[in-house]
């Protein structure tokens, strides 16, 4: 399942046409952060592809995905609609509404020191899954 996360974000990161070497950085710590091998998120980088079923992922392991890619999206500074659309797919694909992508977005892109309240956005993100 770490490798479908992965091989997700990538394909975000390649939605507008530019990889840059923050996204790159971003998704090579997810990677580790997820236990992968550099020879493993490498593969995710040749071959992005790869999804596997998303239904059977935790709800903690759905908030630290739709956390991640809303990180990388801010990451060069510039936000994309194509972007937006492909997280908004996924954020639906993954059980939460898609209103969760505004919510983030507020916080993580007025909050530069996000990740210092992780765990209290975790808490508001939640509740825009579906049961």
């Amino acid at each position: 399942m770490a490798r479908t996360q992965l091989n997700l974000l990538v394909q975000l990161a390649k939605v507008d046409g530019v990889v840059v070497q923050d996204e790159i950085d971003l998704i090579k710590k997810v990677g580790d952060d997820l236990g992968m091998s550099q020879d493993e998120v490498s593969a995710c980088f040749e071959d992005p592809n790869l999804v596997e079923d998303l239904d059977n992922l935790s709800d903690d392991e759905k908030y630290e995905f739709i956390y991640n890619a809303v990180q990388l999206m801010k990451i060069d500074g510039r936000l994309y609609k194509e972007e937006i659309q492909f997280c908004a797919r996924i954020a639906s694909k993954i059980g939460y509404e898609e209103e969760v992508l505004i919510e983030l977005m507020l916080k993580v892109y007025s909050d530069p020191d996000i990740s210092a309240d992780k765990d209290t956005l975790k808490t508001t993100i939640q509740k825009y899954l579906k049961h």
